[in-house]
């Protein structure tokens, strides 16, 4: 079975090639969706923010013979990963990754969830659980339950019919839950960086930003509750993390 796995490639300079070095020694192909603008959520975005990730940047990947950078302008989230799955299946990929330039795991679990997905190979698409950092990997939120934030999708059936439909989540009706933690360094922004991605996003259509920066973001303490800009009560509050990291964030813990 063949693996490759998708990354898009917007403002994402600071995690890249460790996500890179972390993913590559499990596939065969490495795509790379890039744009010099930012989708359409948010039009004024197109106008005032660019896409500042330079190309180059990729060169320094000793796995860079792996990668395939694929240009275009794309409206949407999904737009762009569908061209990626498009030179997928023309590559006769069996199952791309979904494994965003900010998401970690440990080296044992990637594994893991590739031979698992080759031992259930029949689903449409397969999920894990996460956890979101804020601020710093000191942090993560929770729920008012104190319980797990969602289940992204991982991997999507190259062989069957399938699109991207809504940002990351696949048209499939078939999915298999995978039990290895994602390291979500979704939030561990600079203020600037923050802006920036509450703007251009795929949930930029859904949130006030400014309010949410102003209110969530620049006054957040360890009391502020309901976080998350798009759907305010799913990230109910932070909670302290003092866990081990995958190796590839070594560095910060």
């Amino acid at each position: 079975m063949k693996f490759a796995t998708h990354i898009l490639f917007y403002n994402q300079d600071k995690w890249i090639l460790k996500n890179i070095e972390m993913i590559a020694p499990f596939v065969e192909k490495i795509y790379i969706g890039w744009s010099e603008k930012s989708w359409t959520y948010n039009r004024k975005a197109r106008i005032n923010f660019k896409n500042n990730s330079n190309l180059d940047l990729l060169k320094l990947s000793p796995f860079y013979n792996k990668i395939q950078i694929i240009k275009g302008d794309w409206n949407l989230d999904e737009d762009e990963r569908n061209a990626c799955l498009d030179v997928a299946k023309k590559d006769d990929i069996d199952y791309l990754l979904i494994i965003d330039a900010d998401e970690f795991y440990f080296k044992k679990d990637i594994e893991n969830i590739v031979n698992d997905i080759k031992n259930n190979p029949d689903y449409d698409y397969y999920t894990t659980p996460w956890i979101c950092f804020w601020k710093s990997f000191k942090n993560i939120v929770q729920s008012k339950n104190n319980s797990i934030i969602g289940y992204p999708e991982i991997a999507i059936n190259v062989k069957k019919d399938l699109r991207f439909e809504r940002c990351r989540i696949p048209n499939g009706k078939t999915k298999k839950q995978l039990n290895y933690l994602c390291y979500h360094a979704s939030f561990v922004l600079s203020d600037k960086e923050c802006w920036e991605k509450i703007n251009t996003w795929g949930h930029s259509h859904q949130i006030k930003s400014e309010e949410w920066y102003n209110k969530k973001w620049l006054e957040w303490n360890s009391d502020t509750i309901n976080l998350h800009p798009a759907e305010l009560k799913e990230w109910y509050k932070t909670t302290e993390f003092n866990d081990k990291l995958p190796e590839i964030l070594k560095e910060y813990e």
